[in-house]
């Protein structure tokens, strides 16, 4: 009973130690095609499909943009992720649809041309390494 128990302690003790050990690398989020003084542009970040299908954000920002892009810069493991962002130009802290749920406000998502169905994490998704920078294009 006691071994079971010192390996079950053992093997959580090793899979914490890993996750502390695993270092954030620092990725710059450029954001262009916001209006200026238009509203907050909101921004959140998937890890994996399942999350970007269930809309359930590893990673969330925003940023009021005072000049032609938008810079957050955020702390995150090296990856595979989709950067998915709206700006809020109404300000009611929500994305807003309109027929057919297309977004009433202007949004933009990696590896998107705003033209169509933008399509799954798989076809989105960018890598990311300590340094890189993700790019970001807003569509109206």
């Amino acid at each position: 009973m006691h071994k079971k128990y010192f390996i079950l302690v053992f093997c959580f003790f090793v899979i914490g130690i890993e996750q502390i050990i695993a270092d954030d690398i620092t990725v710059s989020i450029e954001i262009r095609g916001a209006t200026i003084n238009g509203g907050i542009v909101h921004g959140a970040i998937y890890s994996n499909s399942d999350g970007y299908r269930r809309l359930a954000h590893d990673f969330y920002f925003q940023g009021n943009p005072l000049n032609d892009v938008l810079v957050i810069n955020m702390q995150m493991p090296a990856g595979e992720y989709v950067v998915s962002v709206y700006q809020d130009t109404n300000n009611n802290g929500k994305l807003d649809f309109g027929l057919f749920g297309i977004p009433k406000e202007p949004v933009g998502i990696t590896n998107y041309n705003g033209r169509g169905i933008p399509g799954n994490f798989d076809r989105l998704k960018v890598r990311v390494n300590n340094g890189s920078i993700i790019n970001v294009q807003i569509n109206h």
